[in-house]
């Protein structure tokens, strides 16, 4: 399989991948308002009752929004953290340093695309 192709195989499993996630977070129909769906945590789906099971997914959908406006704070913060120590590198360090990040991205680009063809090779 061509680069190329492999290259639009994965271009199209993104954007399906996108699709599916705008579809899922969008908003309710006719004004209803969107209930929460929970994720049960590990080894939880065969224990619990139905009941219990809602109860659960109550309790997440009343600390989600904490949590998530956490998450936010947390990496924002690691971002701030982030431009700080880069401020501790001269001119030349930070060119080593993005070579180094560009060499290891196209790195795990390559893998994944080695990953895909061999999966392929396997059907």
């Amino acid at each position: 399989m061509s680069v190329l192709r492999l290259s639009n195989v994965v271009n199209l499993r993104l954007w399906m991948l996108l699709v599916g996630l705008i579809i899922v977070g969008a908003p309710p129909v006719d004004g209803q308002e969107a209930k929460f769906k929970g994720r049960l945590p590990a080894h939880y789906g065969d224990i619990v009752t139905e009941a219990q099971r809602q109860q659960i997914y109550e309790i997440q959908g009343k600390y989600a929004k904490q949590i998530d406006a956490l998450e936010e704070q947390l990496e924002a913060l690691k971002d701030k953290q982030e431009a700080e120590i880069a401020k501790v590198l001269n001119a030349e360090q930070k060119t080593k340093l993005k070579k180094a990040q560009e060499d290891a991205a196209a790195k795990r680009k390559k893998t994944a695309e080695k990953k895909v063809m061999d999966a392929q090779k396997a059907k």
